[in-house]
């Protein structure tokens, strides 16, 4: 009888990410700056919410401060969450090799499909050693689908000439919030490409649009390890801002990896990019201040080699390529950066976070004031900064150093430049006309 010859093979492959284990990252290892002075440093974020108070400081001859009005938020400019969902691939398909069913296997992985049914076609002598080369083909052809893959198993069943193979998944993220983060990348990768950067400025500009447009949290609606709450919510974990940095990376040109590592005890993870031959380490998480600072980015861990980031990060080193190169150390000292043309003006970690200037043309950098800066502001020819070498009270200077100027007798922080005003919170928000 047929029953007699014919056998049942199950193989079951499961490979489980637990959630929680890239959530407290972040915050095993805290950068503390400790002032001098013991200045108490407040790093709120502006709400449009706050009670906006009368003037009281003590102002600078012809300087004018006012009571502002609460900002209203700009719309911004997303498509609708409802975007097309991903194209999923027929519910069955057949195949006559391990190359083939790879490429079956990756179709439903990459459409974020629960389930698949493989018809595989052809000797079963070698089917378990088959099916486990597919599944190892497809799951390492993108970082990006397999770091949504939350959970998923596989078995099939065979006799002489043919199997079946079935697939059963689930992901950090549903198919239409893949479509919705594939739609809005391409249109933010689009607005990067129109500015004809070079390799290094893309990088930067990734790790500027997602530290300055999220906050660390793990209190999201939807999963806070997927690139898609990063991208909606403007906020997430290591993971997701991992996955959506390396996604954004990719379609801008730039060879990547996606990297699972810790810090201390507790999962994280990271990217690795490839600029002019060299492999550096990329870590958007941390280079986003913590508590959140609205629209601030830092780069301490932007574009690092192999020796830096092993100082408080740990990876299986032989699983990625080696980062040497030390070519870009020098941006690792900004913090509270405003970039004038090929300037760029910041706070120097290093220096007792005094204010310097970066010329990107050279790599070269140079203090400009003895003055302790925090939230730095471009506008009109002046630098605007609060000085932490006096009270943090809010201050200006010319690029070049000249005209250093205290403008107010009050802790200021939270500055920024709108329609001919610059704003800043001291015990309520303020503005003053430029």
């Amino acid at each position: 009888m047929r029953i007699l010859w014919k056998k049942l093979a199950i193989i079951v492959i499961i490979v489980i990410f637990i959630d929680p284990i890239y959530t407290t990252g972040k915050a095993v290892v805290q950068q503390v700056i400790t002032w001098a002075n013991n200045d108490e440093i407040e790093t709120m974020l502006l709400s449009t919410k706050e009670k906006i108070v009368d003037v009281t400081a003590k102002l600078s001859e012809n300087t004018s401060i006012e009571t502002a009005t609460p900002l209203e938020e700009e719309p911004e400019a997303r498509v609708a969450v409802t975007a097309p969902t991903a194209p999923k691939p027929d519910a069955k398909l057949v195949v006559t090799n391990a190359k083939e069913m790879a490429d079956a296997m990756y179709a439903y992985y990459s459409s974020f499909s629960p389930t698949f049914e493989i018809q595989y076609k052809g000797s079963t002598q070698r089917i378990e050693q088959i099916v486990e080369e597919a599944y190892d083909n497809a799951i390492k052809r993108d970082d990006y689908v397999y770091g949504h893959i939350s959970k998923h198993s596989i078995r099939f069943e065979y006799g002489r000439k043919t199997a079946t193979i079935y697939g059963k998944q689930s992901y950090l993220m549903t198919p239409d919030q893949a479509a919705y983060v594939e739609t809005n990348i391409q249109d933010i990768v689009a607005s990067i490409q129109q500015n004809s950067l070079n390799d290094i400025e893309k990088v930067r500009a990734v790790n500027d649009f997602i530290v300055a447009n999220t906050a660390y949290t793990d209190q999201t609606s939807s999963s806070p390890h997927s690139a898609y709450t990063v991208l909606a919510e403007h906020g997430g974990v290591c993971q997701g801002y991992a996955l959506l940095a390396h996604s954004m990376l990719q379609k801008l040109g730039i060879e990547t990896k996606y990297i699972v590592g810790y810090v201390g005890q507790e999962g994280h993870a990271w990217n690795l990019v490839k600029l002019d031959g060299q492999w550096y380490h990329l870590d958007t998480t941390w280079n986003d201040p913590v508590p959140d600072r609205k629209g601030a980015v830092r780069y301490q861990y932007f574009l690092v080699d192999d020796r830096t980031m092993a100082k408080d990060h740990t990876w299986i080193a032989e699983d990625y390529p080696k980062a040497t190169s030390t070519k870009y150390n020098y941006f690792h000292n900004i913090d509270f950066p405003a970039q004038v043309g090929q300037q760029i003006f910041y706070s120097d970690v290093t220096d007792d976070n005094k204010l310097y200037m970066l010329d990107l043309k050279t790599g070269q950098s140079m203090r400009i004031s003895n003055s302790r800066a925090q939230y730095i502001v471009y506008a009109d020819g002046w630098l605007y900064f609060s000085n932490y070498s006096h009270g943090a009270y809010l201050t200006k200077i010319r690029p070049d150093g000249s005209g250093e100027q205290i403008l107010n007798r009050e802790d200021t922080r939270d500055l920024f430049v709108k329609d001919g005003y610059l704003y800043f919170t001291t015990d309520g928000l303020k503005k003053m006309a430029l």
